[in-house]
């Protein structure tokens, strides 16, 4: 039987490990189930049951780059959800981006009206953060150096270059691609600001 000393022991190290809300009440309850069973079972004392979870456990709670392009060190675990989440964000993005850069080329007044819808929610969105204080002007800038950012950065980067190189006399604003490129950052933006809302971690906090 675990006393309240020993399930404070398993909440100090776990929140060493830096793990979201979701992740960490998951985690808790694996390993206080765990060492329950194996004292229970094996009967061991609370330190030898705690130790074999946790070596059990090690793989998972390494902490590791969260990104390639992010300098923040998170549990293994921790990495495998947020990489699913990224990919399911990048989707959504490519798709509206598609999207916009087909409505850019069939008609461009529908695209302006389909990129200030984005722009407003966009707003909408820091101005939730921003007058509730859920975020500070700080974090915001901080927010540009996100991963998922910094690659579409580059990439808007090597679009660029390339219009530059092959079509040089054309007025950049013609290229479908450059629209898809913001609209992809944009939504990007908007989604990063939404999960922050809904205090999902996406490597803002």
């Amino acid at each position: 039987m675990m006393t309240k000393e020993n399930l404070i022991e398993i909440e100090k190290y776990l929140k060493s490990k830096n793990l979201s809300s979701n992740v960490f009440a998951e985690v808790y309850d694996h390993f206080v189930m765990q060492i329950s069973e194996l004292i229970n079972k094996q009967k061991i004392s609370f330190q030898e049951a705690f130790l074999q979870t946790k070596v059990n456990w090690q793989n998972e709670l390494k902490m590791v780059k969260a990104d390639l392009f992010s300098f923040k060190r998170i549990a293994k675990i921790e990495k495998s959800i947020l990489q699913d989440r990224f990919k399911k964000m990048m989707m959504i993005a490519f798709v509206f981006s598609v999207i916009v850069g087909t409505l850019f080329y069939c008609n461009e007044n529908i695209y302006l009206c389909v990129q200030g819808v984005l722009i407003i929610i966009h707003l909408f969105f820091l101005m939730y953060h921003f007058i509730f204080k859920k975020m500070r002007f700080s974090e915001y800038r901080k927010m540009f150096f996100h991963p998922l950012l910094l690659r579409n950065l580059l990439l808007m980067l090597i679009i660029l270059s390339i219009n530059t190189m092959f079509f040089t006399s054309e007025n950049l604003w013609n290229f479908p691609l450059n629209h898809m490129a913001v609209t992809f950052s944009v939504m990007l933006q908007i989604q990063l600001l939404y999960f922050r809302v809904k205090k999902i971690n996406v490597l803002l906090a």
